[in-house]
């Protein structure tokens, strides 16, 4: 009788034991989806900033050199709408990096559901952008265009009405596609933090 209670209580020891190994492998486990799951989100953030380096990088001094390449041209153009033009496409891209930015401890050790706060705030500040932005943007344009003869104004003012839409187009797009990212974003935060609770 003795042997089969201390089988008994050897076996329970045992299934213990197994029991303690199985609940920390699960721990780990769910330590290792939550990293990989973090990083996956972080890494659907990462094309806004290759975008926001491509504005620096690429658009800023393409833009510079066209204004410039007309000033050079048109030499009775003024200096003061290039330069007030180019200075709005760099505070446009400073606003852009200041907007976008996530840390990687954002990701990695803070509170998820703060960084889908982060990610709201995110939204709401790039739409005051836009709301902001084009009015400037119109004003300084405008400004620039009437630096031209009666000559060529009317042509390009044309091109510049022209290049206005597309170049909206293409940034409205790119602001939705933004928009998107971040709702898929805070929609994972959420189902995450409902299955976690």
């Amino acid at each position: 009788m003795e042997n089969i209670k201390e089988h008994n209580i050897n076996e329970l020891d045992a299934m213990r034991e197994q029991m303690q190994l199985l609940k920390q492998k699960l721990d780990n486990q769910e330590i290792v989806n939550d990293r990989i799951l973090r990083n996956a989100m972080s890494g659907k953030m990462s094309w806004i900033k290759k975008y926001i380096w491509f504005e620096l990088i690429v658009l800023l001094p393409v833009c510079a050199l066209n204004l410039v390449g007309l000033k050079m041209m048109y030499p009775s153009l003024s200096w003061w709408p290039i330069l007030s033009i180019l200075l709005l496409v760099l505070i446009e891209i400073l606003l852009d990096f200041y907007i976008n930015h996530l840390s990687s401890s954002d990701w990695q050790s803070e509170n998820l559901l703060q960084t889908a706060d982060k990610l709201l705030k995110m939204k709401k500040l790039r739409w005051c952008q836009l709301c902001f932005s084009i009015p400037v943007a119109i004003v300084l344009f405008w400004w620039f265009f009437s630096g031209f003869t009666d000559g060529i104004r009317m042509a390009v003012t044309i091109g510049g009405i022209v290049g206005g839409v597309i170049g909206l187009s293409v940034g409205v797009a790119i602001l939705l596609k933004m928009q998107r990212t971040n709702d898929e974003l805070i929609r994972q935060i959420r189902e995450i933090k409902n299955i976690s609770e």
